[in-house]
């Protein structure tokens, strides 16, 4: 049995092509809403919930898992630090799929390894921000921020993720709650509505449409920061697909 470890438009894209020649999988995602999502497009096994490596490695063995598939998104290192714990713990094979990076071009872009470095940046900059991170860990950066009258926040249109803001003293006028994908022109249009000058993006990879962030953050000369991924030392990792999914089919041949 295979466990997917989703949340991600890659791992419903890596279930429905696993499900061609096996139906022995499960597909996990933290949220009912991603549950939601990915049943739209996928029609097998899928389970939802938060699991710390000990909860992950008994529901390995109750379920008979013999491969976990960590397609979860780049940012959620603890949940692929449990996962690591939980193969090593009982022997089992942890395969990491890794969105690919876009090219590192640091003379054209600011990058930060945390968010709090990110806050104390924006500081350094001048004019309104957009913060195009979600609600996760969104704290870190405005309480680093001096004036976070400048800080305009996009995320789900979630009644958490508004709640979160207004306990952050985020104002109403400062949060664009919208549901992507958001493509380069919508891009150029919310950052010309809020008379932008900085963004601030994660490196989520092409799935996650940092292209067309870039792309508007060129046409509409704003400075961009980027917060790195997280440094793991994943056990087996590909960045891609399809050389995972060959490997995947060997082994369960």
């Amino acid at each position: 049995m295979i466990l997917i470890l989703g949340g991600t438009s890659d791992s419903i894209i890596i279930a429905n092509r696993i499900k061609i020649f096996t139906n022995d999988l499960i597909l996990s995602c933290a949220t009912e809403y991603g549950k939601e999502v990915a049943s739209k497009s996928f029609d097998g096994g899928i389970i939802y919930g938060k699991m710390d490596d000990i909860e992950l490695t008994k529901y390995c063995v109750d379920k008979g898992i013999s491969i976990v598939i960590d397609a979860t998104h780049p940012y959620a290192k603890q949940v692929s630090e449990n996962a690591i714990k939980a193969c090593k713990a009982i022997d089992i094979e942890y395969v990491r799929y890794e969105r690919p990076l876009i090219d590192k071009d640091e003379e054209k872009y600011i990058y930060c390894y945390s968010y709090e470095e990110a806050g104390k940046t924006i500081d350094r900059l001048q004019g309104n921000v957009l913060i195009t991170t979600g609600s996760k860990d969104i704290e870190h950066i405005i309480n680093e921020m001096k004036d976070k009258n400048r800080a305009y926040i996009r995320v789900l249109p979630q009644s958490g993720n508004i709640k979160k803001l207004e306990r952050l003293h985020v104002l109403p006028d400062q949060i664009i709650a919208m549901k992507g994908p958001f493509s380069k022109e919508l891009n150029v249009a919310i950052m010309n509505s809020i008379d932008c000058k900085v963004m601030v993006t994660k490196e989520s990879g092409s799935r996650g449409m940092i292209q067309e962030k870039l792309q508007a953050a060129d046409e509409c000369n704003v400075k961009v920061i980027v917060i790195g991924r997280p440094k793991i030392d994943y056990p087996k990792v590909y960045c891609d697909m399809d050389d995972m999914i060959n490997y995947i089919k060997e082994k369960t041949a």
